[in-house]
């Protein structure tokens, strides 16, 4: 079985939580995954790009290197 759009812990679903919700997501393979939780939550634009800490478009708290800590 696959989804339309996207799917999240097994469910369908239209959209992730790019740029609004509690919980920011990006996509990896139609599927809706958090973003690591040292990420920043910026309202109306996308929190991360990826699963790791150094995949954050701001850092929550602090940047050592890539990584958000």
């Amino acid at each position: 079985l696959s989804c339309r759009h996207y799917s999240r812990r097994g469910v369908c679903v239209p959209s992730c939580h790019f740029t609004q919700g509690e919980t920011r997501e990006f996509a990896e393979g139609g599927e809706c995954f958090e973003c690591h939780p040292e990420c920043e939550r910026i309202e109306g634009n996308v929190t991360c790009n990826g699963s790791g800490a150094d995949t954050c478009t701001r850092c929550a708290r602090f940047r050592d290197g890539p990584h958000c800590v």
